[in-house]
């Protein structure tokens, strides 16, 4: 079921968080803004390679009549896996289709780091009329792969614009990278509505430790990628940052040579979403 939130949450105007695929038929006459978030991509756990998964993508329908006789088929992409001493997965595609559009319109999900040393790609936006707009996710990157954003204005920015060496011990030097983060920096999806959506500013929280009781790492905010570990020595654990929604998961690299000894897992993709928001004009 939809659930109401944002800014216009409660009043005339509602906004509709649509969280999982369903046929949607609406509540009321009126025009609608539509906003569609394609899934993240997971990021890898490797030991030769660190890369992340990139972003789904995202469009918007800025205005669309709606009735009550119409309806529409909405799916909602479901974020990319991380890989443990592996590849993660591909997030899924989230797609619209229905009464008074031109077609299915897709906002394709991002693709998995690769353990060849390939970072993901941020995913594709297709389909036209209404007046649609899209965007690519941001792409995997960096030194030591960090996930994508979503792009809202633009694509999405790529992870790994700042990496820092946390600290070197006598068997390892851990650094990190930081996650691609929304161009709608506002607060979250929380903060969305009347045709705007917005986002958060934060990427994923990385982990290291050095035992396996360590919680998973903190996911990014709404839109931004979560960020990637790196370290190299025994006994030592690292888990990359999960993806907020849509945002891609960072990589969880461990080189040590010592498969024994040896554990990365990276972060997982964000889900996708759908916003449907009243519009009182």
């Amino acid at each position: 079921m939809p659930v109401t939130l944002g800014a216009s949450s409660g009043g005339a105007f509602p906004q509709l968080t649509i969280t999982q695929s369903q046929t949607w038929v609406p509540l009321m006459d009126g025009n609608v803004c539509i906003h569609v978030v394609g899934a993240g991509g997971g990021g890898c756990g490797w030991y030769a390679s660190g890369t992340a998964g990139g972003a789904g993508a995202y469009f918007k329908i800025p205005s669309l009549a709606v009735t009550t006789a119409g309806s529409f088929t909405l799916v909602v992409g479901v974020g990319g896996g991380g890989g443990f001493r592996d590849n993660g997965g591909s997030g899924g595609a989230s797609t619209v289709a229905g009464t008074g559009l031109t077609g299915t319109k897709t906002a394709g999900g991002g693709v998995v780091g690769n353990n060849n040393g390939t970072q993901g790609v941020g995913g594709q936006f297709s389909g036209s009329g209404e007046n649609v707009v899209g965007y690519t996710g941001g792409a995997g990157g960096g030194a030591v792969g960090a996930g994508g954003a979503v792009g809202v204005h633009a694509t999405g920015q790529a992870g790994g614009w700042n990496t820092i060496f946390s600290g070197q011990g006598l068997l390892s030097s851990l650094r990190s990278s930081s996650g691609g983060v929304s161009d709608a920096a506002a607060g979250g999806l929380a903060m969305s509505g009347y045709g705007i959506i917005c986002g958060g500013s934060q990427s994923g929280d990385t982990v290291y430790s050095q035992d396996l009781g360590s919680p998973y790492a903190n996911k990014g905010d709404d839109l931004c990628g979560g960020g990637g570990v790196y370290t190299g020595g025994i006994n030592e654990y690292v888990i990359g940052g999960a993806g907020g929604i849509g945002g891609g998961g960072g990589a969880g690299w461990n080189e040590h040579d010592n498969a024994s000894y040896r554990v990365g897992a990276g972060g997982r993709g964000g889900d996708g979403i759908i916003l449907i928001q009243y519009l009182p004009w």
